[in-house]
């Protein structure tokens, strides 16, 4: 056991980012798996149980609120990392290393990826409001993956690698956001905007399908021999996003093309019958 302390110590030691090493929840991983284990009991079998004989809360405004709250969020954090070495020059796409210094850009950067990671744990309440509204149908295997593991890999950047090519994802994900966020919040306003913005919601899936290609892309940029930005990450971020790709793949699989079938199917009645007679 002393071994394993032993061991744990030097390695945050050499690998640790000591700038953020003072900042809450950033000195050892156990608040972020201690959250994320609550977060898991509370989804999975507190809330379940709590509203098993209640009726579903209304919480359309408080739900409206966050919405906006999260929107004004990622464009801020978008803002800070465009202004922690983007715009003056100092970073490229590509394989880009991270700074480690206390230049005003880098610790800028820095200061993003703890506000993301704040922010990823923010949205664990998603999964609360689906429960407290017994929207139990929409607490799936891909909601609660998504959101604890990005919550874990956001500690992860912020502990080890805040800066360089990894604010590319925060970047482009940030952007998603501000979409879906804006979808969400319109979409709360009744089912006349639900009705018009209907169109849009198998397009945001996609788009979050396109941004995991790009990020797989982007991520292996940093296998070439020169780059030296740590292999480790790569090893925990490339396969994490291709099975939450895979996942979106099959829910918008699940989701919308069996719907397109359906129309095609009621649509074409005859063509459905003389398919079921040549079967019979």
């Amino acid at each position: 056991m002393a071994a394993i302390v032993r061991y744990y110590e030097d390695f945050m030691r050499k690998s640790a980012d000591p700038r953020v090493q003072n900042w809450t929840l950033m000195d050892s991983p156990l608040p972020t798996a201690v959250i994320s284990a609550l977060y898991l009991l509370t989804v999975l079998v507190i809330l379940p149980a709590f509203m098993k004989n209640r009726k579903p809360y209304k919480l359309t405004k408080i739900i409206r609120y966050y919405n906006i709250f999260q929107i004004l969020s990622c464009i801020y954090i978008i803002y800070l990392i465009a202004t922690a070495g983007w715009i003056q020059g100092e970073l490229s796409l590509g394989c880009q290393p991270i700074d480690y210094s206390n230049r005003p850009t880098a610790i800028r950067m820095a200061t993003a990826f703890y506000y993301i990671y704040l922010l990823k744990m923010v949205e664990l309440i998603e999964t609360v409001f689906f429960c407290l509204r017994k929207k139990f149908n929409q607490v799936s295997g891909l909601h609660i993956y998504h959101h604890a593991s990005t919550f874990c890999l956001t500690y992860i950047g912020c502990r080890f690698v805040a800066g360089g090519m990894v604010s590319v994802p925060i970047v482009v994900n940030s952007f998603i956001h501000i979409l879906m966020y804006s979808y969400y919040y319109l979409s709360s306003f009744g089912p006349s905007w639900q009705k018009t913005l209907a169109p849009w919601k198998p397009k945001l899936t996609m788009l979050q399908m396109i941004q995991f290609s790009l990020l797989i892309i982007h991520a292996l940029t940093s296998l070439t021999p020169n780059c030296k930005v740590p292999r480790a990450l790569m090893l925990i971020y490339v396969p994490n996003i291709v099975l939450i790709f895979k996942m979106f793949y099959d829910f918008y699989q699940k989701s919308y093309n069996k719907k397109s079938q359906n129309k095609v199917t009621n649509s074409n009645p005859k063509i459905y019958h003389k398919k079921s007679a040549k079967a019979a």
